[in-house]
């Protein structure tokens, strides 16, 4: 096992309760709402316009009680992994749990026969991101004091 993959049991180990992953690969709006309403605090409204065609690929923890508590959104399409969102709950948060789902969905996505994946992210997710192999293809600088730069990565999903 690489270092770089994180397996449940030392998730577990890193933070005192039960959780379980949930793989969801059908549309799931409400999962989806969930994620956008949860992030909404930190990062500029999203659009998760996608091809009619393109594949889901939803992966959720829930706690004991079936509360998420971490989620990742996105969907497969031509050989391309899209990740649309990813929330961790402030308790959980670097404790590998992110990586983890980001592991997770990139691994579905090979199975997929993806060979690529890309996200688009605000400035102070890009170290995360980078962290787990993503790099940076381009970046659009905010306009005004009101907007954010936003920093578009890709990863080759071969490698």
């Amino acid at each position: 096992m690489s270092a770089n993959i994180i397996s449940i049991a030392q998730l577990q180990q890193r933070y005192s309760g039960s959780y379980q992953f949930t793989i969801t690969q059908e549309p799931d709006l409400d999962f989806r709402k969930y994620l956008k309403r949860k992030l909404c605090d930190v990062l500029p409204p999203v659009s998760l316009a996608h091809p009619a065609d393109a594949h889901p690929l939803d992966i959720s923890l829930d706690d004991l009680e079936g509360d998420v508590v971490a989620g990742i959104s996105a969907v497969t399409y031509r050989g391309t992994l899209y990740i649309d969102m990813l929330w961790v709950d402030a308790p959980l948060r670097h404790t590998g749990i992110g990586h983890r789902l980001v592991q997770m969905t990139e691994e579905h996505a090979r199975q997929r026969g993806c060979r690529r994946a890309r996200i688009s992210v605000p400035g102070h997710t890009v170290a995360f991101f980078v962290g787990t192999g993503y790099r940076i293809n381009g970046t659009v600088q905010p306009v005004d004091d009101l907007s954010h730069s936003v920093f578009w990565l890709t990863k080759d999903l071969l490698r």
